[in-house]
C-alpha cells in the first residue's frame, strides 16, 4: 500500500509512530542533569570522591547529548513545524541555547580546571557546580513543559 492509496487513518497512525530523533534524544539531558545533581548532593553529606566522579561523568555525557538534541529540536521545528513562530517555540530556543550556554563551560570547567576526578565538598566550587546543575535541571524541566504544550493541545 503507498502513501497516495493508503486510508487517512492508516497516514496518521504512521505518522505517530514514526521515529523523532528529536523527542528520543530530549529525555537523555533531562535524567543525566537529574543524575549530576542527585550526586552532587549525595557527595556533599556523604563525601565519597567516586559520587564527584559519577557526578562529572553525567554532566559530560548530559551536555553531549544536549549539542544533538538541540540540533535535532532545530529540524523538527523547520521540517515538521515550518518554521513557525510563536512564544512557546521562542521560550524553547531561548532555553535550550542558555542551557548550552551554561552546559558546555561549567563542564568545561569541572573536567579541564578542576580535574574531574577532584574531591572537594563544601568548596565554594562544588557549591557553583550544584548552582549550574540545578539552574540545567530547570531548564530541562522548562523545555520539557513548553514541548508537552505543543503536543497536548
Amino acid at each position: 500500500m503507498t502513501n497516495e492509496t493508503a486510508p487517512p487513518s492508516i497516514m496518521k497512525s504512521a505518522a505517530r509512530h514514526r521515529v523523532h530523533w528529536h523527542i528520543f534524544l530530549t529525555h537523555g539531558p533531562i535524567s543525566l542533569f537529574g543524575v549530576c545533581a542527585a550526586f552532587q548532593v549525595l557527595h556533599l553529606f556523604l563525601v565519597p570522591a567516586c559520587l564527584e566522579i559519577a557526578s562529572n561523568i553525567c554532566l559530560l555525557g548530559a551536555t553531549l547529548v544536549l549539542v544533538p538534541t538541540t540540533l535535532t529540536g532545530w529540524t523538527t521545528w523547520k521540517k515538521q513545524y515550518k518554521g513557525f513562530r510563536s512564544p512557546v517555540f521562542l521560550r524553547k530556543r531561548t532555553v535550550s541555547f542558555l542551557m548550552l550556554g551554561l552546559s558546555i563551560p561549567l563542564t568545561i570547567w569541572r573536567v579541564f580546571f578542576l580535574r574531574i576526578f577532584e574531591n572537594a565538598p563544601w568548596s565554594p566550587a562544588h557549591w557553583i557546580y550544584l548552582s549550574g546543575t540545578v539552574l540545567l535541571i530547570i531548564g530541562a524541566i522548562l523545555e520539557g513543559y513548553f514541548g508537552a504544550t505543543l503536543h497536548h493541545q
